[in-house]
């Protein structure tokens, strides 16, 4: 099967032509950071475990996961000690000084304002301000406020914001526990933070998107583009295993589609300084030395844990509700250290995983780019994560698509085909089975 490099240089000769080139030079020239503030320590709290409103998609409520029932509603002060001696422990060990802690849900404003501001004061404190901790609050926007903003502004906390699109998209499935959408109610909380970024008291806020099926992706970029004015967009494939049962052909048809749309309309945006996550992973590397050391160094899943709120640990946020193994592990921030976690089956499995390709995957033109998709796409009872991942046809495509876009707009062939040859390196060993 054809490499990558060799895709590059195929689709070079199909001639054509991308006018618009602002995207390309903000990739390059917005994200230039040094190569050492990618290494570093990711911990998800999750500071309420209740929400108010109740989307049929979330993972975390109607994924099969019923551990919160059980679960405080809130994340108390005696935890947050526990966690910030377990994060000192992290540093310690790792030789990492740079924290990115994630305060989730639930929805994280369901917490008092005083009780939140204790909380992040006495993380920033323990644990340094920025570029060493960096504070991330993830909320669907309903309950900001003056008085959030505030709290945002004073412990320089930034903050991401869930919608699915426009209102006639939006309020399908961001619903509250009665039914009603909650677009109007997000969209001013979302104007507020949007206000505060402008006059500089705050960073940028993220706009937050599962991308859906049946819908136009191009449609919902330009509507956070053009009408929300958003500068910073992330897209998030369904949390769907190989166990899906049926694993429906449409669904990943359609979000192929979805993609497309999305890659089409930010290649055709004249808008200036737009960040979009999922391009920007594929683009970035492959276009600038620096980003290309930020892909080549691989997330590893062993920097990475996730606290409830009764200070219990997983691996992960998402994967805990495939399998026990990665929701029950025994241990908590009040009992262990770091060296519990390497010790532990959960995060030993996940780091193999990430670090390998799966068997499938061997010789596939694009797996030095998507390393066989992330890991919660790649899951099954069966084979563990040893599979592709199930949007692996979606990813081949808004790959393909991108790099059309690249080449057709100038971009050096020669430099390119460099940098996805020394990616190929990152793979060295076939993924262990998990199961039969």
């Amino acid at each position: 099967m054809k490499s990558v490099s060799q895709a590059v240089e195929d689709l070079s000769s199909e001639g054509g032509h991308f006018e618009n080139r602002a995207n390309m030079g903000n990739l390059v020239a917005q994200h230039k950071k040094p190569a050492h503030r990618y290494a570093h320590i990711s911990v998800i709290l999750k500071v309420t475990e209740r929400c108010n409103l109740a989307c049929p998609y979330c993972y975390f409520f109607f994924g099969g996961d019923e551990s919160y029932k059980t679960h405080p509603p809130l994340m108390g002060a005696v935890t947050v000690e526990q966690v910030i001696r377990f994060v000192k422990d992290m540093k310690q060990a790792t030789g990492i000084n740079l924290v990115r802690i994630g305060l989730h849900g639930g929805e994280p404003l369901l917490m008092k304002r005083a009780a939140l501001q204790a909380m992040c004061s006495a993380l920033r404190a323990a644990l340094g301000d920025e570029p060493e901790l960096t504070l991330v609050l993830q909320t669907n926007g309903v309950l900001v406020d003056a008085g959030w903003i505030d709290l945002f502004e004073e412990l320089r906390i930034r903050v991401g914001v869930s919608f699915d699109g426009p209102p006639e998209v939006h309020d399908k499935t961001r619903i509250t526990k009665g039914g009603e959408g909650s677009y109007a109610e997000s969209l001013r909380g979302w104007n507020l933070l949007r206000e505060a970024a402008l006059a500089g008291r705050i960073e940028e806020p993220s706009i937050l998107c599962v991308v859906a099926p049946n819908q136009d992706g191009g449609m919902i970029f330009r509507h956070f583009v053009e009408t929300m004015k958003a500068k910073a967009l992330s897209f998030l494939l369904p949390d769907l295993t190989h166990d899906a049962v049926p694993l429906n052909r449409a669904v990943i048809e359609g979000c192929t589609r979805f993609l497309l749309g999305l890659a089409e309309a930010w290649a055709s945006s004249t808008e200036r300084g737009l960040y979009v996550r999922l391009i920007d992973e594929f683009v970035g590397p492959i276009l600038n030395d620096e980003l290309y050391k930020r892909k080549a160094m691989l997330f590893s899943p062993s920097h990475q844990v996730c606290v409830s709120s009764n200070g219990e640990l997983c691996p992960d946020d998402v994967i805990r509700t495939y399998s026990p193994e990665f929701a029950e592990t025994g241990l908590t921030v009040d009992g262990q250290g770091y060296d519990d976690v390497l010790a532990h089956p959960a995060w030993r499995t996940l780091q193999a995983a990430q670090t390998s390709l799966p068997a499938a995957c061997r010789g596939c033109e694009w797996s030095d780019i998507c390393g066989g998709g992330l890991l919660q796409h790649r899951y099954s009872r069966r084979r563990g994560f040893d599979n592709p991942s199930i949007y692996c046809s979606s990813l081949k495509a808004l790959y393909e698509y991108l790099t059309r876009v690249l080449v057709n707009s100038g971009c050096s062939r020669d430099d390119m085909q460099d940098r996805i040859r020394r990616l190929a390196t990152r793979h060295e060993e076939p993924v262990a089975q998990q199961g039969c």
